[in-house]
């Protein structure tokens, strides 16, 4: 499900966050996939964890189809995009970096430290998932479905830079 207009533009508490209308959402068959979007994303990044993620996320999209031998699709880009735009608008400078896992219909963000488990699962724009547990028990565990509300991802995020 592509962002629409009406989506794009949707504050997010504090901040707004623009997901730009993508209308061809994947390539036909036997098509090549034009990377134009990501690149132009990628020079634009100042931080190492933005370099780092988006080459993987480039990945993620250009894997074949049936890339888990199980016929799994890859990573939609808009799927890509928005998961890209989650992880600009809940970072910090001190975050640590995630480990980034592709699933057979998107993406998951995962932080296993600091006595925290936090995972972020991305299956569209504006369909995700977030598990936070706290080991030291000063916070109490999220598991929720999310759209366009940032403030738990947020949260547990910043949660996890302070520790």
């Amino acid at each position: 499900m592509a962002a629409s207009a009406a989506v794009a533009g949707r504050q997010y508490g504090d901040q707004e966050v623009r997901v730009a209308p993508n209308p061809v959402a994947r390539p036909a068959p036997g098509e090549a996939i034009g990377h134009s979007r990501f690149r132009s994303y990628e020079s634009g990044l100042s931080q190492k964890w933005q370099q780092e993620l988006v080459q993987k996320i480039i990945a993620m999209v250009s894997q074949p189809a049936g890339w888990n031998s199980y016929g799994a699709p890859p990573l939609r880009r808009d799927t890509a995009m928005f998961a890209l735009e989650v992880l600009n608008s809940i970072m910090q400078p001190r975050t640590p970096v995630p480990a980034v896992v592709q699933s057979g219909i998107g993406v998951q963000f995962e932080w296993h430290e600091r006595g925290i488990d936090l995972e972020l699962h991305i299956t569209a724009p504006y369909e995700w998932e977030i598990w936070f547990e706290d080991h030291h028990a000063e916070h109490e565990p999220v598991s929720d479905a999310l759209s366009n509300n940032f403030g738990p991802a947020k949260t547990a995020v910043a949660i996890l830079t302070r520790r």
